[in-house]
């Protein structure tokens, strides 16, 4: 499967980006996370189309083989507290998310060697388009 176009806010861009160069060793997963952000277009916040999924929006997805979505919130590291739904943006299906636009799906490597198969089906919110942009 070929890997879909992502668009990640130049501010969402920053901060991950500043928080790998923090990382002692990189996981797999932070490896596949640097690879999407620099194939990523990168746009003002103000910018990013309304159905792509950003740092904290709340999406619902569908894992194959399941076909029932789940809604989850995207997050940083240091806002995961494991609450119900909240996807870290360090694991494999918080970092395979970033950035993909209602419809798209793509296949990512999960730490067992396996793929795994996301879709989006929809974002329920996303700052940028509420205009928080903090």
């Amino acid at each position: 499967m070929e890997k879909p176009n992502i668009i990640i806010s130049s501010q969402d861009l920053h901060r991950l980006e500043t928080m790998l160069e923090h990382q002692s060793n990189l996981t797999l997963t932070m490896q596949h996370l640097e690879d999407e952000l620099a194939r990523a277009d990168v746009v003002d916040p103000k910018d990013v189309p309304a159905n792509v999924v950003s740092m904290n929006a709340r999406v619902l997805i569908t894992i194959a083989p399941s076909t029932e979505a789940t809604e989850v919130q995207l997050v940083y590291p240091h806002d995961f507290k494991g609450d119900k739904g909240q996807v870290n943006v360090l694991a494999p299906v918080g970092a395979a998310i970033l950035g993909l636009r209602e419809g798209q799906e793509i296949e990512w490597p999960q730490p067992d060697g396996h793929l795994m198969k996301v879709k989006i089906e929809k974002v329920v919110y996303q700052p940028e388009r509420e205009g928080d942009y903090l």
